[in-house]
């Protein structure tokens, strides 16, 4: 399970280095290999383990693609999939055009979402962050899903 929220400094070569406690559990679960894609919502990026983005894959696929919204998230995931594989030094390079789409520059956040991960742009990240928990704070419905996990 991946948890947590790393603060990250891409380098010039467009590499970022995987947090020590995320790189044994890349490793072990699928050889460092891991697969990066766009997140269809936010401008930022999925990172899946081999093993789960074959689970994900797989489900995606066996959608019906006759449907419109079907087609498109299938052009948008596998589309924009990068297979990459973590260095000797614990690296991933991120692809220019995934870069670009999440406008990842040299700040980063990467966010523990249990199967996979999201990075993000570290400026993007607290803008997105802080319109969330104001949003939460406002909305009732958000206050009961809090309540019901929460105890």
């Amino acid at each position: 399970m991946f948890r947590g929220i790393s603060h990250i400094t891409v380098d010039p070569k467009g590499r970022l280095a995987v947090p020590a406690k995320h790189r044994d559990a890349l490793t072990q679960a699928a050889n460092g290999q891991i697969i990066i894609t766009v997140d269809h919502t936010d401008k930022c990026l999925l990172i899946y383990p081999m093993d789960q983005w074959l689970k994900l894959e797989k489900t995606l696929m066996s959608l019906p693609n006759v449907n419109p919204s079907v087609r498109h998230m299938q052009r948008l995931l596998l589309g924009h999939a990068a297979e990459v594989e973590l260095d000797a030094q614990g690296r991933v390079l991120l692809p220019a055009p995934l870069r670009e789409y999440a406008a990842i520059d040299k700040h980063v956040v990467l966010v523990g979402q249990a199967t996979k991960f999201e990075l993000w742009d570290a400026d993007a990240w607290d803008k997105a962050r802080d319109s969330w928990l104001l949003g939460a704070q406002q909305s009732p419905e958000a206050t009961a899903i809090l309540s019901q996990v929460l105890l």
